[in-house]
């Protein structure tokens, strides 16, 4: 989200940004690695994170930046004095924002403190929530120009609350802080977030500091949210730093490229190319328990009875070699078809009668005819309209299983049911 900006605002940001470029080339950080800017951005542009078999975990992401006066601190023993925490703080915030891969996803930047331009506000959103854009998100980091005043951390959190309370989805809340003197009880608010959305939010911190004690408390309300860590600018001090902390906030593992986080895969190894639902397990469009892509029959309608082809059977009716009655004792198991077909009037269906391949082709197809009709005659019997079912014989040219055994043979002397439209 683009501000206008007054002439003054404008000159005060582009001497900024040059005096920041200056120090960032000179800058010597004695073991720590910052990368100077200008070879960040050289190589984030042939170089992007590598996220083969990664999944996008979040739908928005809130980072909330201390821009209070205690960031106007040198940061650490080891940096020189023209680098407060306030500029790490930002290189790490535009470090991250070039390193995020390329995802529709929701953005927000929300500082807290009183420094220049803040135009008395202690906390406010200069950019988002929004589609998230690089470039827009640079520019409003670089409308933040000078840390001030006090630290209303519980502020930015209650107003980061109201934030997750609008999106839909996964969230990603990353505060970056010195840790120090954080007023309006932040660790309350991150309490009141875990209540209201602790289910879809994780929460992260980024200590940029140097006293134990205000590590200890960034610490803290990481952990309270019960999702979500606390790092340091030494850990994402270099690009593979950030890299790696990027692929935890924002990516998650998928194994088997389904599309779907492996801790929330119920089914894991889902072969490639297969469509598969939330919870990672194959699609089952017709609800009888054989996923789509094995499914030989699909859209059988709901309670029918299927083989393991997903097809709707004729279960327990078996035909004796070179018979088609329909036994007394199977006339229950034909009870679930009837109640189907009461249940979706609409509903036609063809009953296809096949056989072994013992005999002749003529003889198969006309026993198969037989065993059609005689499937058919029972249904009639029991109040179905004849309209409704048609039959045909296939012989034995579609067996179900091999010829060659006496226990494939009997498989193949069935009858199943195709719903017709």
């Amino acid at each position: 989200m683009k501000r206008k900006l007054s002439l003054f605002a404008c000159l005060a940001i582009f001497i900024s940004l040059q005096t920041g470029c200056f120090q960032l080339k000179s800058l010597d950080l004695k073991g720590l690695d910052f990368m100077r800017m200008d070879e960040f951005h050289s190589q984030v542009q042939s170089q992007e994170l590598q996220t083969e078999g990664y999944v996008q975990k979040v739908d928005s992401f809130i980072i909330v930046l201390d821009s209070s006066s205690s960031m106007g601190t040198i940061y650490k023993d080891e940096v020189a004095e023209r680098y407060s925490r306030f500029m790490i703080a930002k290189d790490i915030v535009s470090r991250m924002n070039n390193t995020i891969p390329e995802m529709v996803i929701q953005g927000t930047l929300q500082r807290f403190g009183y420094g220049f331009a803040a135009r008395g506000k202690l906390t406010e959103a200069v950019y988002g929530p929004t589609a998230y854009s690089t470039s827009d998100l640079e520019y409003a980091l670089q409308t933040i120009i000078t840390p001030g005043g006090h630290s209303p951390a519980g502020l930015a959190i209650g107003a980061t609350s109201k934030i997750v309370g609008s999106t839909k989805g996964k969230n990603a809340v990353i505060v970056i802080s010195d840790g120090e003197k954080l007023k309006d009880d932040p660790l309350m608010k991150v309490k009141t977030l875990k209540n209201q959305f602790g289910g879809r939010t994780c929460l992260y911190t980024i200590w940029v500091g140097s006293k134990t004690k205000s590590k200890a408390f960034m610490e803290e309300i990481a952990s309270e949210m019960g999702c979500g860590f606390s790092a340091t600018a030494n850990d994402i001090a270099t690009s593979k730093g950030m890299e790696d902390f990027v692929r935890k906030v924002f990516l998650a593992r998928d194994s088997d490229g389904d599309g779907v986080p492996d801790d929330e895969d119920e089914c894991p190894d889902t072969p490639p190319g297969v469509q598969v639902d939330t919870v990672g397990c194959a699609v089952d469009s017709d609800g009888d328990g054989v996923s789509d892509n094995v499914d030989a029959c699909p859209n059988t309608p709901e309670g029918a009875i299927v083989d393991n082809r997903g097809c709707w059977v004729v279960k327990g009716v078996k035909f004796d070699y070179k018979k088609w009655d329909v036994k007394p004792q199977f006339n229950t198991n034909l009870d679930n078809i009837i109640n189907i077909l009461k249940k979706t009037p609409g509903l036609k269906v063809m009953v296809e009668g096949h056989t072994d391949n013992i005999g002749s082709k003529k003889y198969n197809q006309d026993l198969s005819e037989k065993r059609a009709e005689s499937i058919k005659a029972y249904l009639v019997g029991k109040g179905i309209d004849e309209s409704r079912i048609t039959s045909v014989g296939l012989g034995f040219s579609k067996p179900r299983a091999g010829n060659d055994t006496k226990e494939g043979r009997a498989l193949n002397r069935r009858a199943e049911l195709i719903p017709v439209k």
